[in-house]
């Protein structure tokens, strides 16, 4: 793991039983949390966010603060193996030295690559690397939790590659359309943190939190105002919100509060360039674009939203992926078959429970 320190040779003025205290980060899909890893003789044993980061907040979330575990965790591979057998550390890079030589003499043809998202700098330079050396490969992005809905939604609003950035702290009024933003939603440490700002007086005033949502959340928990509906009535409200901002006749789904949605369209266009829309990974792409859509009309972008270039490797989707054109295929991250294979079986069981029922 990053933050994984540990001494081939003793440094200068260490003392054995005193902590040590590094400045780290641990990767995440669309970022980097900043973290201080506190480690006693080579081991780390807590992390704390790295309130000293610009633009950081010294707070983390708990799969930072999980991730510890991974360092002494028992099923960590510890050895090579091939079809099953474990082989010496030789053997195994001398099998991927004969793959890249096969390889170079085709410049790639039927070589593969499936990686999970990333912004890592380091595996853009090393992409590009082999890009070159292997001009013919194919790079697949895959990811179990589609969380880059937010960048592709606002890059196909705006024209270029950016992805949001939430200022919740700078934001008086909040709509969330099924967006967990201080639970599941990727960037929650961050999230959290400037929300907590925001509802606090002494800061200026409380913001005011209006979630419509098909589950029961964090963010709904924390909501002033809760509208529980389907699932499938989300983009219909979003609709009918930025109907009533752009002062045409909304369209209501049937059994939805009307109030609530013009009240809540009314909150919005009062408050302006500091009123926020949100919507979450779970919806699809019209859902975001609409949400965009509206904090452009608020005058919300460049406030309470803002925009950043997008930094990191990318990949066709694996939908587009053909098993017989490739040869050789390298897994560096993310398990498609896993997880589909534990969809499936969660598809099962929920059958199961609803027929019991």
């Amino acid at each position: 793991f990053p933050y994984t320190t540990l001494f081939r040779s003793q440094p200068s003025n260490y003392i054995y039983g005193k902590a040590d205290y590094y400045a780290t980060a641990m990767p995440t899909r669309n970022g980097a949390i900043p973290l201080v890893a506190k480690s006693y003789d080579g081991r780390p044993i807590k992390i704390e966010g790295n309130a000293l980061y610009p633009g950081g907040n010294g707070g983390t979330d708990r799969y930072a603060q999980a991730s510890i575990l991974n360092l002494y965790d028992p099923d960590r591979a510890k050895r090579f193996t091939h079809d099953g057998k474990p082989v010496s550390r030789e053997e195994a890079l001398n099998f991927l030295d004969d793959l890249s030589k096969k390889f170079a003499a085709n410049q790639g043809e039927g070589l593969s690559f499936l990686a999970e998202s990333s912004t890592s700098p380091s595996r853009a330079r090393l992409q590009k690397i082999i890009a070159d050396k292997y001009p013919k490969a194919q790079w697949f992005t895959y990811d179990a939790v589609d969380t880059g809905i937010h960048q592709r939604a606002a890059t196909q609003a705006f024209g270029q590659p950016v992805r949001p950035v939430f200022n919740f702290d700078k934001a008086k009024v909040i709509l969330s359309l099924d967006c967990d933003f201080i639970g599941g939603e990727d960037d929650a440490h961050n999230h959290i943190a400037k929300f907590a700002r925001g509802r606090k007086v002494e800061n200026g005033g409380m913001s005011r939190l209006y979630a419509v949502e098909s589950l029961f959340t964090l963010t709904g928990a924390s909501a002033d105002h809760r509208l529980r509906v389907p699932a499938s009535l989300i983009a219909p409200i979003a609709a009918a919100v930025s109907a009533v901002i752009a002062g045409n006749t909304p369209s209501i789904p049937a059994g939805v509060d009307a109030e609530w949605i013009l009240e809540c369209a009314k909150d919005l266009v009062a408050t302006g360039s500091s009123a926020l829309v949100v919507a979450g990974q779970r919806q699809p792409i019209e859902v975001h674009l609409l949400a965009y859509a509206i904090n452009s009309a608020l005058g919300a972008v460049g406030n309470a939203v803002t925009f950043i270039p997008v930094v990191g490797t990318v990949g066709a989707d694996l939908k587009s992926f053909a098993a017989g054109a490739t040869d050789t295929l390298v897994i560096l991250g993310g398990s498609p078959a896993y997880n589909l294979n534990c969809s499936a079986r969660l598809k099962f069981v929920v059958r199961l429970v609803y027929y019991e029922d």
